[in-house]
């Protein structure tokens, strides 16, 4: 009988130590790293949100001005397309002009496409030639701020 225990003992701790060893929890850097699997299964980008990212005004400034104005069209992981492009390293796409055309964009996506600008006619057809919001309130520090939190929300 003792030699029943002595196996199912083993058998439970061989068991308990495969499992930790190929389901170990994601820290939030890995979360961060790699995309989520689904966006069909309620993932909003919520819990990417953590206390490491940084809490400057500025950041919180971007924050609110990004769920006030970008949200309802731009993925909230910043991966993602949705209505309109992914904003993950938008600086980046925009470095070949200067960033005063990014925020020309931003607040008239039409009057550049108009103008006929190379990468706003090139994005606006990518896109099926949808119109983007404008928004001619932002200041430069608006937008500053709101690219300060795109850029440190999906790292």
């Amino acid at each position: 009988m003792r030699f029943i225990y002595i196996a199912l003992a083993l058998m439970l701790g061989m068991t308990l130590s495969a499992y930790r060893q190929f389901h170990k929890p994601r820290t939030l850097y890995q979360f961060h790293k790699y995309e989520p699997k689904s966006t069909s299964q309620g993932f909003c980008g919520t819990c990417m949100m953590s206390s490491n990212l940084p809490k400057s005004e500025e950041f919180q400034l971007g924050k609110t001005l990004f769920k006030q104005n970008c949200a309802q069209c731009h993925n909230k992981n910043m991966i993602h397309d949705l209505t309109g492009p992914a904003l993950a390293d938008v600086e980046k796409r925009w470095s070949a002009f200067p960033k005063e055309d990014l925020y020309n964009w931003i607040r008239s996506s039409q009057s550049l496409v108009e103008a006929e600008h190379p990468r706003a006619v090139k994005i606006y057809n990518e896109w099926n030639q949808t119109l983007m919001n404008d928004f001619p309130n932002l200041t430069d520090e608006d937008i500053e701020a709101l690219l300060v939190f795109i850029d440190n929300y999906y790292r």
